[in-house]
């Protein structure tokens, strides 16, 4: 009588079975629900929901955003390590906050950062200034529908090819997490009082352009064009930022009235002598 091996014939059918026990890849299944959670906690920081410095936990998560509680938990961590919260000692975690200072030091480094992005990028990366385009029509398309949230995402997917492109995974990090804070106040910008559709145009058109000249200093490969540009990109997201937190409007209200009674408004303010005094001449004067 002839023995039977111990190891199965793997027939069509057999192996078929086997492949629908195993289950869809996990880029099939798509993201987890700790990626969901991560994607919702950080959306709603970037798009000021969740307020710059108000007080914040897995629980506050679980109950304003229907999370189950691992999914909050471990996403609360990741959004922690993006510097998007921060975490203090006995008194327990925040949204991080925006001062002057954070926005003061956050330029430094984005500033720098981008010199540095822009001298080691490879630009013969493979797809890169393909991939670029792709962003920037995609960031178009956004532009068109002001769908802000959308519009930084894709700005900051922009910069962050160009980073990947050093091949550097310590510069890519670095510039990942300032990309995420820049993602915040480029938000601030659009929800800003007063912020007017043609302000908004120019903008984006700003914006664009920068973007594009960028994409051709890849083409060429002109890193020495490309640290200016992404230089200069830099420093007009700084000058947007100090427009609209600087967008004070208390020397141009009614100050008196006219010849009729009405209000009278002053586009300057009145000072009867533009030359700075020397403290010690007033002192002197005054004696």
């Amino acid at each position: 009588m002839k023995r039977r091996s111990g190891v199965s014939k793997a027939t069509p059918a057999r192996a078929a079975r086997a492949a629908g026990k195993a289950g869809p890849s996990r880029s099939q299944r798509g993201p987890s629900r700790t990626e969901e959670a991560v994607e919702i906690i950080r959306d709603r920081i970037l798009d000021l929901t969740l307020t710059p410095g108000v007080r914040i936990d897995d629980k506050l998560l679980m109950r304003q955003f229907g999370l189950g509680r691992t999914p909050a938990r471990e996403a609360f961590n990741r959004v922690a390590t993006e510097g998007l919260i921060v975490i203090q000692r006995n008194r327990g975690a925040f949204v991080r906050p925006l001062d002057i200072q954070h926005v003061r030091q956050l330029f430094d480094a984005y500033g720098a950062s981008e010199r540095v992005i822009g001298y080691f990028c490879r630009t013969d990366h493979p797809g890169l200034a393909e991939d670029l385009q792709r962003i920037e029509t995609q960031y178009e398309a956004a532009q068109s529908g002001m769908n802000f949230l959308d519009m930084t995402r894709l700005n900051s997917a922009f910069h962050r090819r160009i980073a990947e492109a050093t091949e550097n995974e310590y510069l890519f990090e670095h510039a990942s997490r300032l990309y995420n804070h820049a993602r915040r106040l480029s938000y601030f910008i659009y929800l800003t009082p007063g912020f007017a559709l043609t302000s908004y145009e120019q903008l984006q058109d700003h914006i664009s352009s920068d973007h594009n000249e960028i994409i051709d200093a890849v083409l060429r490969q002109d890193n020495a064009k490309l640290i200016d540009l992404l230089t200069d990109h830099a420093l007009f997201f700084h000058q947007s930022i100090m427009e609209a937190i600087g967008g004070a409007r208390g020397f141009t209200l009614p100050l008196g009235t006219d010849a009729t009674g009405k209000l009278r408004r002053t586009g300057k303010r009145a000072r009867p002598d533009s030359t700075p005094k020397d403290p010690r001449t007033r002192k002197r004067s005054s004696a």
